[in-house]
């Protein structure tokens, strides 16, 4: 009896104060909790809209007339505009798979990607009201993040700009290439022919 009585007396007293776990943790990953979790969300809503990898983006077993194929002069433009709004996330996902391989191959980018992430994350952690007086000066939270995305482009610029230039040409003519090859689908043609007949 004397044991349910403390059980039971433990459990009001954490229904009562429920943001006493919360309130425990530190501030910088509280406020790093609240900022991921939008975001969080908004990547699932959008890697829920990437197509199917094998039917769709590859065309296996596919029928022959959404398979890969030369497209006439005319046919170009059209099918590379329709194919990029259909396969969207599929190509950033490409690309992010693009620059995940360059970094993991190319150790100076590892390094200044690790450095960098590093210090990124320490500066959005900190509070918004952050201030800091530097002589006359005082210096806030964005002005920190303008300098720091400075300094980031600079050493990013001259330490490893032909590393990321390949990788940005070789990871565009590789999605060019899908989306001028690969004929449009069927959907995304009826998504296309619904979007015609609602335009007044």
């Amino acid at each position: 009896t004397v044991w349910l009585e403390s059980t039971e007396g433990a459990l009001h007293r954490e229904l009562a104060h429920p943001q006493r776990e919360v309130a425990s943790l530190p501030p910088a990953e509280v406020m790093a909790a609240a900022a991921a979790a939008p975001l969080a969300k908004k990547a699932e809503a959008f890697l829920k809209r990437s197509r199917k990898w094998d039917s769709e983006f590859l065309c296996l077993g596919s029928k022959q007339q959404e398979a890969f194929s030369v497209p006439r002069p005319e046919e170009l433009l059209p099918r590379i505009t329709a194919n990029l709004d259909y396969f969207c996330v599929n190509y950033c996902i490409c690309l992010t798979l693009f620059a995940i391989v360059a970094i993991v191959v190319y150790p100076q980018l590892l390094v200044l990607v690790s450095v960098f992430s590093v210090l990124w994350y320490m500066l959005l952690t900190r509070p918004s009201h952050i201030k800091v007086q530097v002589g006359a000066l005082l210096v806030t939270k964005k002005h920190f993040q303008m300098g720091l995305g400075v300094v980031n482009g600079l050493v990013v610029f001259f330490l490893a700009r032909t590393t990321i230039f390949a990788t940005i040409g070789a990871s565009l003519l590789a999605v060019l290439c899908h989306a001028g090859f690969c004929n449009v689908p069927s959907k995304a043609k009826d998504k296309l022919a619904e979007e015609e007949a609602r335009e007044p």
